[in-house]
């Protein structure tokens, strides 16, 4: 009788643990994903229509301003690196990584203003200072920001839920940004440097009341431990050393590295089409009057697939429903063969752009949570922490890949001879539109599914995994 009413006590205990756990989770996840609101609210017009305002109302080149772009991802090649690893000493020393992630998101407000906002008579100088200086601030933010979601998160369900409502939450950021142009006083709908400037003050608000919600309630995670110095008295390797070293970790991770060739063919892909895909709805099909809202409801319908992606996630686990997501991308890349001007209008186009964006959805909710098993997976087998230094990595490659698919997609069809002036196209210029804008972006897609169809990772290994973590921690 006595065992039966401790049993009995256990359960209601452990019940009741779980939950008050679960709630606690969901908050933390909430009061996490407040700064990104903000922070995607100021980055939207950045990597959307910057380039566009500079070149209009400034007087840039557009050919100046990509050449701009090339030399701020070359300096990204640099800087993402350094700074994940010196997010991760800082977080074995003092235990947290909120003084980085809150120099970083005070440091773009002022370069978003600057950059947002310049005063008459700018230049090359002027644009390339700010335009670095912002995406440095976006990294130190941004890196460790990512990195600290895998620490205080317990289980894969925990991560899953925390990079979901963070995705939600930025994507809803990004649509407030078009939503801007509409308010009422506003002369025009169109984006304009007024619009820019509303749009500055409004994100950093929003970022620095999440901000300080955010650094005073999520707590930090588990401290990690500091690897030992060497035996023998040897001295700690230098830091090319360590660059080296830790080069040599990641390519003998297999997860990793599988991980990030998947990430590779999916980024060029999805580069290509929306680099493409406005001068495909422009030139192609002439509905760009109607592209701004043919956007914004696929903005729409990827933040609501989020919620649909994580109860996949949880049912499904995340490699199968990421290959999902992926054959239903695959599928929306290849239909935009299928259109054609006059002969399909503005609801087939629709139906398109809606499919392409719900699969997208599942990015925000699996990739990170995916990158965490392997980032896990890696520590358990050198034991040396390397979280936001796996973080930096990844966000080198979203700014790489979208830079090299936007890149080749228009080489394409320059080569094929498309012109986006003219009222009709060659059969050639047609072929090379449709490399460009779908076949070649679904054999990507096609090689994404067979890297991810690959990942030795599941949900009961990572169980292990993450336990076998706790108790090496317990111990140290």
């Amino acid at each position: 009788m006595n065992n039966v009413t401790t049993e009995t006590i256990n359960t209601v205990i452990d019940g009741a643990t779980t939950k008050q756990a679960e709630p606690t989770m969901r908050i933390k996840a909430l009061v996490y994903s407040i700064p990104n609101i903000g922070m995607m609210l100021v980055f939207a017009p950045v990597a959307m229509v910057l380039s566009g305002i500079y070149a209009k109302y400034h007087g840039l080149a557009l050919t100046t301003i990509a050449s701009v772009m090339l030399v701020a991802r070359v300096f990204d090649a640099v800087t993402d690196p350094v700074i994940g690893y010196y997010s991760d000493r800082w977080k074995m020393r003092t235990g947290s990584r909120k003084p980085f992630i809150a120099v970083g998101a005070v440091l773009v407000i002022p370069c978003s203003y600057f950059l947002f906002v310049p005063p008459e008579g700018i230049g090359v100088v002027y644009f390339t200072f700010w335009y670095m200086a912002f995406y440095l601030a976006f990294t130190i933010f941004f890196i460790p920001y990512m990195a600290w979601a895998n620490e205080f998160t317990v289980d894969s369900k925990d991560k899953t839920l925390v990079f979901s409502v963070t995705s939600f939450l930025g994507q809803g950021g990004g649509a407030l940004f078009y939503l801007i142009p509409l308010l009422p006083f506003f002369a025009t709908t169109e984006i304009t440097p007024q619009v820019l400037q509303v749009t500055v003050i409004f994100g950093a608000v929003v970022l620095l009341l999440g901000l300080v919600l955010t650094l005073k309630i999520v707590p930090d995670g588990p401290r990690l431990v500091e690897p030992k110095v060497l035996e023998g008295g040897v001295s700690q390797p230098g830091l090319c050393q360590q660059f080296i070293s830790l080069a040599g970790a990641m390519l003998s991770n297999k997860p990793f590295v599988l991980f990030a060739a998947a990430y590779i063919c999916l980024g060029v892909g999805v580069g290509m089409w929306l680099g493409l895909f406005f001068i495909y709805v422009d030139s192609y099909l002439h509905l760009g009057t109607e592209f701004a809202e043919v956007l914004l409801w696929g903005l729409l319908a990827s933040a609501l697939s989020i919620p649909l992606w994580y109860r996949l996630t949880l049912l499904m686990g995340k490699r199968y429903a990421w290959l999902l997501a992926l054959l239903l991308l695959f599928v929306g890349f290849l239909c935009p063969r299928l259109l054609s001007p006059g002969g399909t209008g503005f609801n087939a186009l629709f139906a398109v752009n809606m499919l392409v964006m719900f699969a997208m959805g599942s990015w925000g909710v699996i990739a990170k949570p995916m990158l965490c098993d392997t980032i896990d997976y890696g520590r358990l087998k050198d034991n040396v922490e390397r979280n936001a230094t796996y973080f930096s990595i990844h966000a080198l490659l979203i700014k790489m890949q979208a830079a090299i698919g936007g890149a080749l997609g228009i080489t394409i069809v320059g080569w094929f001879g498309f012109d986006v002036n003219a009222s009709e196209q060659t059969d050639s210029a047609l072929t090379g539109l449709h490399l460009g804008v779908s076949w070649i972006p679904a054999l990507f897609v096609g090689l994404t599914m067979i890297f991810i169809a690959l990942m030795p990772l599941d949900e009961k290994r990572m169980t292990v995994i993450r336990k076998r973590l706790s108790q090496r921690a317990a111990k140290s």
